[in-house]
């Protein structure tokens, strides 16, 4: 058996285990008599969309290690499917409801700038030095994609987390683990296959004792912080009397889910396809952003549910287009689509066989890729914060005192 094999196999196993975790978790918090107020929406829908998308993420990266041929097919499923069609998402929510629109005016197109940005990167680029600021952006965008999946996961964490009656404090001693049992792994990939694989930034020393060092140290450091949540977690159960079954699942799929990525997945996935570039870490480039895509199409289902139900209120295009699951779904295809397309003329990523002859980019295609990308991780910063928003709080949170 091979090594990509092996690690199909641990993949798939991995995936099961968890699976089973997932079912056992859910006939415990019946059990014990937790109410559906402890899960977001309920413990069928959390388990399909907030935590179903790390499951099914494996999933597709075994299929991958087993038929390496179908890893393009897999990237143009993921591009429309799921990436283009999530950032339509955000802006159904936005700027296709009125409400929102009118309440919004300076937030909404001032943000706009983002689209600024990639173009001032063709700009200069070659000008300072040689030094080439179109590549410098996509590492600084692909950088901000690690913290926008981070500060996602501690979103759905912190609703758990209220919904289980923990305190702000209770919320931060938790939380704090969780950060750092993401962001080591997602450091730990970034420094060592991602800039220098796919932006050849040699970021950090290739061999002697200090790179050995860099290599092991991190897996180590995850234990710690899965050990010290666990600890606190104990310490918390202890000291009250409260269901903290989702919560702890959450975290856990988290830890485990970024772990097996970038630890186990990351260092083979370089194997499965030939050639530099965008090619290399293709699987990644798909297993970092489709748990964050289904999680993100999750919640604005969700959120839509709740908001355009509302009769009174004049919500525009919203409600028509996010008003029904049919009319939800065709709309983001439609979109993830037109993200394809755009994906396509950026010219650095290979056609359904694997090729790359037709590869050709266009400045027009960059600025718009990066544009919507940049747009949308400003956008989803300040418009998911149900602390601060007693409107949105309400939409998420509806069963919280259930």
């Amino acid at each position: 058996m091979t090594e990509g094999e092996h690690l199909a196999q641990y993949v798939k196993e991995s995936s099961h285990i968890e699976g089973k975790m997932a079912h056992t978790m859910t006939a415990t918090q019946a059990s014990l008599g937790n109410t559906p107020s402890k899960w977001i929406h309920s413990a069928g829908f959390d388990l399909t969309f907030i935590t179903g998308g790390a499951f099914f993420t494996l999933g597709v990266a075994a299929a991958a290690f087993a038929w390496p041929g179908l890893l393009p097919v897999f990237f143009w499923l993921w591009v429309v499917l799921f990436e283009g069609s999530h950032f339509w998402a955000t802006l159904s929510r936005t700027y296709f409801d009125q409400k929102f629109r009118r309440e919004n005016p300076s937030f909404l197109w001032g943000s706009l700038v983002f689209f600024l940005l990639p173009a001032l990167a063709v700009g200069f680029d070659g000008v300072l030095g040689g030094v080439s600021t179109m590549l410098l952006y996509g590492f600084f965008i692909f950088t901000w994609s690690l913290y926008h999946n981070a500060r996602q996961h501690f979103g759905f964490f912190a609703i758990y987390s209220k919904k289980a009656g923990l305190s702000a404090k209770q919320l931060k001693t938790l939380a704090t683990p969780l950060y750092v049992g993401i962001a080591i792994p997602q450091l730990y990939f970034l420094f060592n296959f991602k800039a220098p694989l796919t932006f050849s930034l040699p970021l950090l020393p290739g061999e002697g004792e200090l790179a050995v060092l860099l290599q092991n140290l991190p897996p180590l450091l995850s234990g710690g912080v899965v050990a010290y949540f666990a600890w606190q977690v104990y310490q918390l159960a202890k000291a009250k009397s409260i269901g903290l079954g989702p919560v702890v699942f959450y975290a856990l799929t988290c830890f485990g889910f970024y772990s097996i990525m970038f630890y186990q997945i990351a260092p083979l996935d370089q194997f499965v396809q030939t050639g530099s570039g965008a090619q290399a870490l293709l699987l990644i480039a798909i297993m970092n952003s489709l748990f964050h895509n289904i999680q993100y199409h999750g919640i604005v289902w969700y959120y839509s549910r709740s908001r355009y139900q509302n009769e009174n209120e004049s919500f525009g295009l919203a409600r028509l287009l996010n008003g029904t699951r049919v009319n939800y779904v065709a709309t983001a295809l439609l979109m993830g689509g037109v993200f394809g397309l755009i994906t396509w003329y950026v010219g650095d990523a290979p056609d359904v066989s694997g090729s790359f002859a037709h590869a050709k980019g266009y400045h027009w295609a960059y600025v718009l890729f990066f544009g919507i990308i940049g747009h949308h991780f400003y956008l989803d910063q300040k418009i998911w914060r149900p602390s601060r928003q007693q409107e949105l709080n309400r939409y998420l949170l509806l069963d919280a005192k259930g």
